[in-house]
This record gives structure tokens, sequence and C-alpha cells, in this order.
């Protein structure tokens, strides 16, 4: 009876094994690349508490902001040189393999160093370590390496992967009372790394959707980086060979992101079997591939909405193009100011699912877009997920945004990730009545085309007040995350007829400061700004009317006009050119300075300079009857012919002298 019992439950088990290996293949099959890859990790932060990275765009690009650690002389102690570590987020196998540091120094204060290394190695809970060989001699600047043979294991979602470098029994030559060695990280030319073998990036080709002769492909990427795999990284996909060049849909998922392609079928194609071919490049020599066949059939929808649609919100870190406008003017006292925001891309995307989603009970808690569920009332339910954004959803959005300045700033600040105050010059609490406008430019459906929010507003400035005002400054906000890969400026103040600009000033960016008689304007274009650059243009108008540019000019032709009268009265009876010169000359200078835009007490004084010049080179000009006799010497004697009465001139000193006039051919002579 054990016995049957016995055979009844092995029997039972290995039914229960074989209905269950079907699952477990089919869970498997869903992941469909990537094991081992080959790849760098790049050392950042400091040396007591750093980390890694796979992107180099991480890395700074000026060698000043590098992370280095100096070793001085030691010959027992041991001296960590620093440590750094990532927490991983994929699970899958590691090989044999061999990783290598390489770390770049600078021997200081000694002709070289003989230095022992030791590399340690933590996976989760597997230690290994390695040294840099047999008392290597370092001289000069370099790259130490060292290496570590890693043995194969497991690696699973949440393990530290960390790594120590220390070194010992350090023997200078020649040494200085400086010596030591500098290690650098962190930087592009300070680029110290740590080549290894690892998984590190799982990559699922999820089925493909129809929607009429579009087809979408959602590819979800699952690693420790996040989204920062995809936003951090160049990738794409072909279709049959052929390259895909629309912007992919990039939203976040548990562990990783999920990057939807679209491709629009050719008119002659109706059903088959497609590929798909997908490629990803986290740094530069790595390329990580994947492949899966799709049978379509065109116009068979597989969405409900009526077009596809993202279920969560899409990412705003997968490139975006910014334009800035900025349009003001000034009558002193009121600064009147438009400011154009131009954008597309992934913050596109990310706007017009946000539109379309207000009232959504089921955003994140840290969706930006829950700001707006108290205007859920005001939507239609017809205009809600419907995969475009209507006029009540636009009309919500502006309502919040006029409604009070703090929205404004949060829209601004935490959602398109732009300071305000530097587009709009002053803290939107001090603003006036203010009118927002959204372009949703040529479609209002779910893409990446341009958006438009222009925002028309104003504010109160007396010049009495003497402070400087911002016509903008780096108004791209300081984030770990990249929202803004392009970024271009135009700005453009003006003030009236009878107000001046004042003294403007600039950091790192370049203005124009000019002046037209009936107009005083500053104006930059940057058609390519470093989204990173620190700038800022400033200006302090006088609040003297004397320098409002119509007035100064005016004053300029005075002091000149006057500069010329006492030219000609100082010089009745001498030459006048001298000083006609001086002033011209003057006059062309102070024109220049002016137009330029330089500051008008400049201005006035190079034109007061014309005046007061006139008197000295007056008083020095030659008296007409010198400038007579000058030029009688200079042509020569002339007599007058007694046949004919024409002049003569006499080109000769002998006397008695002969000569014929050129007129009548009479001989003439001349006794004295």
């Amino acid at each position: 009876m054990d016995g049957a019992r016995l055979r009844a439950l092995t029997l039972i088990s290995v039914l229960l094994m074989m209905s269950a290996a079907p699952l477990a293949t089919s869970a498997q099959s869903e992941v469909t690349c990537c094991n081992s890859t080959d790849f760098r990790l790049y050392l950042m932060g400091e040396s007591d508490d750093g980390s890694l990275t796979p992107f180099q765009e991480d890395l700074a690009s000026d060698s000043s902001d590098s992370e280095s650690t100096l070793v001085t002389p030691s010959v027992l102690s041991e001296i960590k040189v620093g440590t750094w570590e990532v927490t991983w987020g994929t699970e899958g196998a590691y090989e044999n393999s061999t990783w290598e540091l390489t770390i770049p120094y600078e021997v200081q204060g000694a002709a070289g160093v003989t230095i022992n290394s030791t590399l340690e190695v933590r996976i989760g809970g597997s230690f290994y370590e390695g040294d840099g060989g047999l008392n290597p001699f370092l001289s000069g600047s370099g790259s130490l390496q060292v290496s570590v043979d890693v043995g194969s294991g497991q690696v699973n979602d949440g393990d530290r992967v960390q790594i120590s470098l220390t070194v010992r029994n350090l023997m200078f030559s020649q040494p200085g009372d400086d010596a030591g060695v500098r290690f650098y990280w962190g930087s592009e030319a300070h680029d110290a790394q740590i080549t290894m073998r690892f998984p590190l990036v799982d990559i699922e080709m999820k089925d493909a959707s129809v929607l009429g002769n579009l087809v979408y492909f959602p590819i979800v990427l699952k690693s420790g980086f996040d989204d920062r795999m995809w936003s951090g990284s160049t990738g794409g996909i072909s279709v049959q060979g052929s390259q895909v060049s629309q912007m992919p849909i990039a939203t976040g998922v548990d562990g990783g992101v999920e990057v939807t392609f679209f491709w629009e079928a050719p008119n002659d194609f109706e059903s088959g079997t497609i590929t798909v071919d997908f490629y990803l490049n986290p740094q530069d020599g790595l390329q990580i591939t994947d492949t899966k066949n799709h049978d379509i059939v065109i116009g068979e929808d597989d969405d409900d909405v009526g077009g596809w649609y993202p279920a969560n919100e899409p990412l705003r870190t997968g490139g975006s193009t910014l334009d800035l406008e900025i349009n003001a003017e000034w009558d002193g006292y009121e600064v009147h100011r438009e400011a154009i925001i131009r954008f597309d891309g992934s913050m596109s995307q990310w706007m017009r699912w946000g539109l379309d989603n207000i009232g959504n009970q089921s955003l994140g808690s840290n969706s930006w877009w829950r700001n707006l569920n108290s205007y859920s009332d005001s939507v239609p339910s017809n205009d809600r997920h419907n995969g475009r954004v209507d006029d009540s959803e636009l009309l919500a959005l502006q309502g919040h945004l006029t409604g009070s300045a703090s929205n404004l700033r949060s829209f601004m600040s935490n959602g398109l990730y732009l300071e305000v105050e530097a587009i709009l010059g002053v803290n939107p609490i001090e603003l006036g009545p203010s009118e927002i406008t959204v372009d949703m430019g040529a479609t209002r459906a779910f893409s990446a085309d341009a958006i438009t929010i222009t925002i028309d507003t104003s504010y109160n400035y007396d010049s009495s007040e003497g402070t400087r005002q911002i016509l903008v400054e780096t108004f791209v906000r300081a984030s770990q995350d990249e929202y803004w890969t392009d970024v271009g400026l135009t700005a453009e103040l003006k003030s009236t007829l009878f107000e001046d600009l004042g003294a403007v000033a600039s950091d790192e960016i370049q203005y124009k400061h000019r002046r037209w008689i009936v107009l005083e304007a500053i104006t930059i274009e940057e058609e390519d700004l470093d989204p990173d650059l620190d700038f800022r243009v400033e200006y302090q108008p006088s609040g003297f009317i004397l320098y409002g540019v119509l007035i100064g000019a005016a004053m300029s032709v005075l002091f000149l006009s006057i500069g010329i009268g006492f030219a000609m009265s100082l010089t009745k009876r001498r030459t006048s050119v001298p000083a006609l010169v001086t002033v011209v000359t003057l006059g062309c200078l102070s024109l220049v300075i002016y137009v330029l835009g330089m500051p008008m007490p400049i201005v006035f004084g190079v034109s007061l300079a014309s005046v007061f010049l006139v008197f000295p080179v007056a008083l020095v000009s030659p008296r007409d009857e010198t400038v007579q006799k000058m030029a009688k010497q200079i042509r020569g004697l002339s007599i007058t012919c007694p046949v004919c009465s024409t002049k003569v001139t006499v080109e000769s000193d002998v006397r008695p002298l002969r000569m014929e006039c050129p007129s009548c051919e009479n001989m003439l002579r001349i006794e004295e």
C-alpha cells in the first residue's frame, strides 16, 4: 500500500514538473536580450562616496572639474584611493572574465614612484581581488592599470557592485618636500574606467500594434539605470532594413523604460511578416542589438481608443528642442514683455499626454498633472483620454496658469524645467495682468510636433529705483537629467524716444546695444546655446532725461553745432580748416559711440571735447596773410604781360631774365 502511494506521488510530481516547464519557457521568452556584455563603467563622484555609470555624457567636460586623490609617501601603510559602487537593476549570470581598471595619474614633486596597487571587486556577496603587477614604476603622468579575475556567478536585482582601489609600499625617486602621486577621474580628460563583462540591460521587444497604416513597436529596456538607459544612449530601429527616423515615445515602467517606435507602412503593403532590428549604443564602441519578426495585417486596429496611445506618462528626457524668444519694451514706468516658448520632442509628447489626462486619478504621485485634477469637472467626458488635446483641456491649463503666480512657477519649474524669473525678468508675483496662450501647432493629436506657449505680461519699474533689471539669464534649470538637448535664444529690449536703457552688463553671452535716434535696443541671438551655460544680461536705466535716445542725439548735435560756430568765429582772420577738421572728426567719433550704445556721458564728453578743442586749435591756426604768403612761395613769382595782361609765372631766380609770354608770344625781360 505504501509502495502504491509512493508511486502515485512520484507520478504526480513528474506531471507537475512537466506542466510547469512550458510556463517557465514562456516567461523566459519575454526577455529576448541580452546576456553578459563587454562595456565600461566610468568612475564618478568623491573618493569616499563614488558612483559608477556607463554613460560617457555624465563625465565633466572641463578637466578642472575632475575628482582626485593625492597619495603621499608611505612604506608600510595601505592607502585607499577611492571606492565606487552602483546598485544593479538586472538579473542574470556573468561568466569568467578579467575586469581591468584604468585610472589616470600624475607624479608630483618626484622623478617617479614605485607602487603596489590592489583592486577589490564586490558583486553582491561575492568578493574578488587583483593587483597591478610587481612594483610598477610610474613617472610623469599616464594611466595605472589594475586587473582582477572575476569568476562566474549570478547577479540579482538590487545587488551592489563595488570596486575599491588601494595602494601601498610607495617608494619615490628623488622626492621633494611635496612628493606624491595624484589619481584623477570623473571628466572627459580623466575618464577613469573599469572594463567588465556583465549583464547590462534586458531588452524585451513586445508584439506590434496596428492603427490604420501605422505600426507601433514597443521595446522595454530594464536596467539599474531606469530611463537613463535610453535617454543617456543613442538608439533606434530599422524595419525591413530601412532606418525609422521618427522620434519614439518613451514612458517609464517598473525598473526601466518602454520606448515605442512607429512605422508608416507603404501603400502597397497589406500583410506579411516584417523584421525589426533594434540597436542601442550606451557608449562609444558598444552596440547592443536585438531582432524580432512581426506578423502584420494593415487595417486591423489593435486599440480601442481609436488611436495608439501610451498607457503611462511619457518621459521628458528623450530629447527636446527649445527656442525662447523675448520681446520687451520699457517706457520709463512699465516694462511690457512677451515671452514665446517653443518646444518639440519628448517635452511636447509629455504635455499633450498630460492635457489629455486631466482628472486621471491613476496618475503617479510625482506627476505634475495631478495639479489640474480640480479642473476635471470642466472637461467633458468625451474630451478625456481621447488621444488628442481639446479646447476644454487647453482652457483648463490656461486658467490654472493665470490663476496664481505659484501655479505658473510650478508649471515652468517642475513641468518644463525652466526658470520663470529668468524668462520674465521678475518674480511672477510682481507681474501685472497676464495673458497666456497655448498653440498646439500642426496637430492636436498625440505627437512630438512643436508646441508654442506665449506669455504676454508687464510689470512696473521706475528708473529712480536705481536697481539693475534682468533682460535674460540662465533659464534652463540645473538637473541630473537632460531635458533640453538643443536650445536657442532670441531676445530684444527697446526703449521709447525719451528713455535710455543705461549701462548694460553681460556674463558669458554676446549682445548688441544700438541707438538709432528714435529708439534704443539691446538684442541677443544665440542659435546654439549651451543648456548648462551660466549667463546673464542686465541693464540699468539712468532715468536722466538728457540721456534719452532722441534728446541725447539732439544734445550731441547741439554741442557739435556750437563747436562749428566757435570754429568759424575764432578763425575770421585765420584759416578755419584745422578747427573744422577737429570738430568733424570728433563729431564722427561721437556718432559711432552713440550708435554702438556706449554710455551717454561718453558720447556727451566727446561732443563737448569738440567745443573745447576749438580754442587751442584756432589759436595755433595760421593767419590768412601767412597762408597767402606760403601759397605764393609755393606757386612762385608772377608778372603781368604789358601787351595782353596775362599773368605769367616766373619760375627762375636768374636776373636779368628773358622769357616768352605764353599767350601773346612777346618776349619779356625781367631786370629785378
